[in-house]
Formats: C-alpha cells, sequence, structure tokens
C-alpha cells in the first residue's frame, strides 16, 4: 500500500504529495525499509532509521491522518509487560487491567521478562510488530540504567501507541504512569512497629542500588530517627528482593543470636524468606518476633499467621488500565501520573503479645 505524505515549506501555502519511493531516493535505501519504518514493522538498524527520520525530518514529511490510521491497522489488543510471573504483586496487577481492558473490549497480550531487559525488548519488538492499541509496562530492574533507558525510550516511540508505565517510574517520561508511594510505606510500618513496644527493630531492604529499594529503607531510617530508636547496623539486613537472600539473611541472624525484637520485610519475597527462616527454627511471629510485610500474602492467612502488612490504597493494575483507555480515547489529553497511597492493616503480628 502506498502512504501519502504532505510535504510543506515556509513558502508554499498549498500541499504537494510525496510517496515512499521518494523518501527511500533522498535516504539512499529501498522502498521495503521506508515502509517499515513509517509501520513500525520488521527489522531496521538504528542507523538506516535514523538516516531515514532524518530525511523527513529535513524536509518536513509526516503521514496524513487518513493514510496513517490505514497503515497502522491496529488490533483490538492491549499488551501488558511485567517482570516477575510468581509474583503476587505483578499477578494483582495483570487481574487489574485485565478487568478494565475486558470491559472496554480489548483482548490482553501477556509478556514476562523475568527481570531480563532482553526479554522486555523483545517484547516490545513483538507488540510493535502486533499493532497492539496501547501497552501497560513494568520495567525490568535494568530501568535506572541511563544506557538501558534511552534504548527502552526509542521502543517505546516506535509503538506510536499509548503508553502507561507502573511501579518504577522512568526519567524524563513522556508517558502516563501509576506509581506507589514506598517511602510513606515503610514509614508507616516501621511507626506501627515502634509503638507495638518493640525496642529494637530490623529491615530486610531490597537491592539499595534501586531507587524502588532506596525509597523503602529511607522511610524505616526516618521513622526510627523521629522516634528516637537507636539504628543499629546489624539489624539491617540487606538483600536483593529474592526470598533465597531473606532466607539466608535471616537464618544467619538467628544462628548467631542477633534478631530485633521485630522486622520489616520491604517486600513479599523477603517476607516468605523471612517465614521459612522463624519457621524452620521453631520461633513464632508475633511471638518470638514481631513482624510486617510490605504487600499481602493471603496464604498468612491460611496459616493462621495474622500477618500484618502495608499495602495500596487502591488497584494499580485497574488504575492504569482505566488510564489507558482514557489515552486511546483521548490521545490529546496531557500527561498523567498517579500515586497511590499506601494502607496499614494491622493484625497483631506488629506488637508484643
Amino acid at each position: 500500500m502506498m502512504l501519502i505524505y504532505k510535504y510543506r515549506t515556509g513558502s508554499i501555502k498549498g500541499e504537494s504529495m510525496l510517496n515512499i519511493r521518494e523518501i527511500a531516493q533522498l535516504a539512499g535505501v529501498g522502498k521495503s525499509t521506508v515502509s517499515r519504518v513509517i509501520n513500525n514493522t520488521g527489522y531496521v538498524s538504528d542507523e538506516t532509521r535514523e538516516k531515514i527520520e532524518a530525511v523527513m525530518r529535513e524536509y518536513e514529511y509526516y503521514p496524513s491522518a487518513v493514510a496513517r490510521n490505514l497503515s497502522k491497522r491496529q488490533t483490538n489488543s492491549i499488551g501488558i509487560i511485567i517482570p516477575q510471573a510468581n509474583n503476587l504483586f505483578f499477578n494483582e496487577i495483570l487481574t487489574g487491567v485485565e478487568s478494565v481492558v475486558g470491559k472496554n473490549g480489548y483482548m490482553m497480550n501477556f509478556s514476562n521478562t523475568d527481570n531480563d531487559p532482553k526479554k522486555e525488548s523483545d517484547a516490545i519488538l513483538a507488540f510493535i510488530e502486533q499493532r497492539v492499541s496501547g501497552v501497560i509496562l513494568q520495567p525490568t530492574f535494568s530501568y535506572e540504567d541511563p544506557k538501558y533507558q534511552e534504548q527502552l525510550r526509542k521502543l517505546l516511540i516506535r509503538l506510536q501507541a499509548p503508553v502507561v508505565v507502573v511501579d518504577r517510574p522512568l526519567s524524563r517520561s513522556v508517558w502516563d504512569g501509576v506509581f506507589f508511594d514506598g517511602y510513606l510505606a515503610s514509614y508507616q510500618a516501621t511507626e506501627a512497629l515502634i509503638k507495638g513496644q518493640n525496642k529494637t527493630i530490623g529491615i530486610i531492604t531490597g537491592n539499595l542500588e534501586m531507587k524502588l529499594a532506596r525509597e523503602r529503607f529511607e522511610g524505616y531510617m526516618q521513622a526510627m530517627k523521629d522516634f528516637h530508636i537507636p539504628i543499629s547496623e546489624k539489624f539491617i539486613l540487606k538483600g536483593d528482593f529474592t526470598m533465597e537472600t531473606a532466607y539466608d539473611l535471616v537464618k544467619k541472624c538467628i544462628q548467631e543470636d542477633r534478631l530485633p525484637d521485630a522486622m520489616f520485610t520491604t517486600d513479599n519475597f523477603a517476607t516468605i524468606g523471612f517465614m521459612k527462616a522463624v519457621i524452620e527454627s521453631n520461633l513464632k511471629i508475633g511471638l518470638d518476633i514481631r513482624c510486617i510485610s510490605f504487600d499481602y500474602l493471603d496464604f498468612t492467612d491460611i496459616l493462621g499467621l495474622n500477618l500484618s502488612y502495608v499495602g495500596r490504597c487502591d488497584n494499580m493494575g485497574e488504575l492504569a488500565g482505566k488510564m489507558l483507555m482514557d489515552r486511546i480515547a483521548n490521545p490529546q489529553l496531557p500527561r498523567r501520573t498517579e500515586v497511590v497511597q499506601p494502607r496499614l492493616i494491622l493484625k497483631g503480628s506488629e506488637k508484643k503479645i
């Protein structure tokens, strides 16, 4: 199919038409290559893509609205990319998104990256090929790397579709986003442990090279300082958002007889590792050690652990889904971000029995 482009200059009021062949001649490439760049289909090297786009910028070519809509042929589907399919929080996101996009007549295409940036890039490329109507993205742990962010930004621009970023904000983002106040959540959880009459309070952090983990750690530190609770390095367990590391750290504390009165676990994998080490050592949560978890784990109720936790006031998946539907319906809306507030649920595990 031939795409029609409009050509404008400052001296010509009217419009003249240009086709793919003429764009290709100016760029020194084949027609099919230009077509792939315009329609975001197939592979084109970064160097060749830049050459074509430079020509289009120089001569101020842009597709007519009718031609672009015909060429894109977007499908009635939404792409969603999450970093960990086995994480209950991300499953909540999926469920929330699906409940919204399904009601609006969209199918959901799902990709799990396992926190692998290569898989994330491949997923976006696949969604470009599939011509999805929009994407909801929860970036991998590599999202803070400047070089990778630039690569990710270029891929998202190539989508030519609305994007909503969830949970892990990108710097200099032009896309809508739904995020969580992890600092306040950690502050409130730590405050509850302090008010539970615990004299020594530890924390299992995530990877502190990540902003998300640092925010949670800073919330804990600030609450300890505000309430004049001594901070001991031996109770700061530096984890990496994995169950295995949390288990090893807590097990070592138990073996060395240096458990604090209470522990704040800053993600659900850390909570699972913590519980495994405590239960294996024949200790009881709420009696031998107090705890507040980051995020709700439903199986703790089944086990009768009455585990207190700090969660979210709203389902971030639902919010992201609604934001994406709004953007698809009205592309001219100003960029929007929403920060979800924490919700502290106290069941008794935070205080001495």
